[in-house]
C-alpha cells in the first residue's frame, strides 16, 4: 500500500516510499524471472489513456498489466475519444473510472494529471502531462541509479540537454532533491536551462544546483542524464542544426569515465551510437526496468502487494 490514492508528481515520493516501491519492484522482477506471470491482478481492469505519442510508457504499462494478468482497455489518441467533440477531461475520466479499477493517462496539457486525478473515483497514474512531470519515469530512473550506484544520496548528477521542457528531468530532479548531499549540474544551450522557479525549488531542498552552457561534463560526475534537443523549440533551423552537432555525447567524452549514462529515450542525436558498448551506458537496461517498476506501482496502488 502507498500513502496516496494517485501518483501525480514525483514530489509525492519520499525516500521511505521509494524504498517500499523498490522492494515491491524487486519482487515483481522475481516474478518475471521465475514464473513470467502472476495472477495478482487477474480481477482488475486497467485503463490506458494515451493522448500524446508514446512507445515505452504505453507498452511497458501494457506488459506490466499482462504480467499480472489484468485486463486492459485503451484510448490512444484524442481522436478515439469524445475530446474531439469537446468533452472535458473531468467528464471523460469520470466515465472511464466506471469501466476500470485504475487509470493511466498521458496528455499534452500541463497540469492535466492533477485535474484527472481529482475527477477520478479510482486510482490514477500520471503517464506524462505535457512538459510538466513524468513520475513513473523518475522511479525507473532512480531504480536504475540505485541498482548501479547503490545509493540515491551524495551524487553529482549532470542533466542535459533540454532541462527547461523535459518532464523526465523535472521529475527525476525533484525526486533526487529529497536525498541529502546531491549536486545537480544542468548543461546545454542557455535558452534550455531550467526555469528560475525550478532551480529555486530544488535549492530550497538543500540541493546545490548550477547551469553551464557546455556539451559535456564528466569530472567528478556520478550520473549523466541526457535527453534530445527538440527541433520545434528552435525558431531558426540553422541554429538548431548547430546546437544538435554541439550538444552530443561522444564515446571519447566518456570512455575514461565511470559515470552512469542514462537517457529516458527516444534517442535522436544526444548520444552517439558508439557509446552503447561502454559498460556504464545503461539506458537500455534503464528502459527494461520499466515493466517491473510499473507492475509494482499498479499492484501497490490497488492494494495487492
Amino acid at each position: 500500500m502507498l500513502p496516496f490514492k494517485s501518483l501525480i508528481s514525483s514530489t509525492q515520493l519520499t525516500p521511505d516510499i521509494i524504498r517500499e516501491i523498490f522492494r515491491i519492484t524487486d519482487n515483481m522482477d522475481n516474478i518475471i524471472v521465475e514464473k513470467g506471470r502472476s495472477d495478482l491482478l487477474d480481477d482488475k481492469i486497467i485503463a490506458l489513456l494515451f493522448f500524446e505519442p508514446s512507445s515505452r510508457t504505453m507498452l511497458s504499462f501494457q506488459a506490466a498489466a499482462q504480467r499480472l494478468k489484468a485486463g486492459t482497455i485503451f484510448a490512444q489518441s484524442s481522436g478515439m475519444t469524445s475530446f474531439e467533440k469537446g468533452e472535458s477531461i473531468e467528464d471523460l475520466i469520470r466515465v472511464v473510472a466506471g469501466y476500470s479499477d485504475i487509470i493511466v493517462m498521458r496528455h499534452a496539457q500541463h497540469g492535466s494529471a492533477r485535474i484527472a486525478a481529482k475527477a477520478s473515483d479510482v486510482p490514477f497514474i500520471n503517464g506524462g502531462d505535457g512538459g510538466n512531470e513524468h513520475p513513473t519515469q523518475s522511479i525507473i530512473d532512480a531504480y536504475t541509479i540505485y541498482k548501479h550506484k547503490g545509493r540515491l544520496d551524495n551524487l553529482h548528477i549532470v542533466f542535459g540537454y533540454d532541462s527547461l521542457q523535459s518532464r523526465s528531468i523535472h521529475s527525476l530532479s525533484r525526486l533526487l532533491a529529497q536525498y541529502s548531499g546531491n549536486r545537480m549540474t544542468f548543461i546545454g544551450p542557455a535558452k534550455l536551462f531550467p526555469s528560475d522557479e525550478m532551480l529555486t525549488e530544488l535549492e530550497a531542498s538543500g540541493t546545490h544546483c548550477e547551469v553551464r552552457d557546455q556539451p559535456v561534463l564528466t569530472d567528478g560526475v556520478d550520473v549523466i542524464y541526457l535527453n534530445r534537443l527538440q527541433e520545434e523549440r528552435f525558431e531558426d533551423r540553422a541554429l538548431f542544426e548547430t546546437n544538435r552537432r554541439k550538444y552530443r555525447l561522444q564515446r571519447d567524452d566518456v570512455k575514461e569515465s565511470d559515470a552512469l549514462i542514462l537517457d529516458p529515450l527516444p534517442r535522436i542525436d544526444e548520444i552517439s551510437v558508439d557509446v552503447d558498448a561502454l559498460p556504464n551506458a545503461a539506458y537500455f537496461k534503464q528502459t527494461s526496468y520499466g515493466v517491473p517498476v510499473r507492475m509494482a506501482l499498479l499492484a501497490a496502488l490497488l492494494g495487492k502487494t
